[in-house]
């Protein structure tokens, strides 16, 4: 009994979720050949999610200050034109990447009045 009513609550979330979705499109129901009403819900586009990038290249930014601070920018710097002489282009891609920038020097300069 108990994995009947489970199975049928299940149905039911599901009968649901279809239904808000389908009241959220805007395309018509139509009546197939058995005659049941069908509704179908019109999928949204996907939007490009700017926050969670905005995050991400703050932290990004914060990271590298974050070094520049706790190293110090000269040592920064001579550990980064070391690896822009290593033969392997990853790492040479990494190290273009970790180079300091204008804002990752910016929020050095903030870290450091915290530190």
């Amino acid at each position: 009994m108990d994995i009947q009513q489970h199975e049928f609550e299940n149905r039911v979330k599901r009968l649901h979720r279809k239904r808000s979705k389908a009241a959220r499109s805007n395309t018509p129901a139509f009546i197939d050949q058995d005659g049941y009403v069908i509704v179908q819900a019109k999928s949204r586009p996907r939007r490009v999610p700017f926050l969670g990038l905005f995050l991400l290249a703050l932290g990004f930014f914060a990271l590298k200050g974050l070094m520049i601070a706790g190293m110090g920018s000269d040592i920064y710097a001579i550990r980064i034109q070391e690896l822009f002489g290593s033969s392997s282009f990853v790492t040479q891609i990494g190290a273009w990447t970790m180079q300091g920038d204008a804002v990752s020097l910016m929020m050095a300069e903030n870290i450091e009045k915290i530190l």
